[in-house]
């Protein structure tokens, strides 16, 4: 006869399915309030959840960032310089006068390699328009022209 006082290998094995249950459950509710992070690691107590996930999006690199960037120092070059009236030629704003005038620190691609550019500025239906044109060791903006930035 066995031993009805201790237990056996099916309640062990029963009680240790519930165990793991039980555990994925309480982590599935950690995650469910914003405990842990994608990662499955616990946010430290002294770091907000929205601090975290502003250090993974400037982790991210995209040239289109950069554009953005070049449009907006030329957006302050335009209103300081032309106070915002431009003729009806095209203007061709380098990334290097914009340097050189303090709007642009530096435009660097995601090895650290220096990018150069320009944007052309023209007036369209009385409206200024800004586009962008990047040129990085692996990235070109289609339509670039190396004699406009030089």
């Amino acid at each position: 006869m066995l031993n009805k006082k201790g237990w056996g290998i099916l309640e062990a094995i029963v009680f240790i399915i519930i165990f793991i249950f039980c555990l994925l459950f309480s982590f599935w509710g950690l995650k469910k309030l914003g405990l842990v992070d994608e990662n499955n690691q616990f946010y430290p107590s002294n770091i907000n959840k929205e601090d975290k996930t502003e250090d993974k999006e400037e982790k991210k690199f995209s040239f289109s960032d950069l554009e953005v960037k070049m449009t907006n120092a030329t957006k302050n070059y335009i209103n300081d310089f032309y106070n915002n009236e431009l003729g009806l030629d095209t203007l061709n704003i380098r990334v290097s006068q914009l340097i050189d005038n303090g709007y642009l620190t530096e435009l660097k691609d995601d090895n650290k390699k220096d990018c150069s550019g320009y944007v052309s500025v023209y007036v369209e239906n009385e409206e200024i328009v800004y586009k962008p044109y990047l040129k990085c060791k692996k990235y070109e903006t289609q339509g670039y022209e190396e004699r406009k930035d030089d």
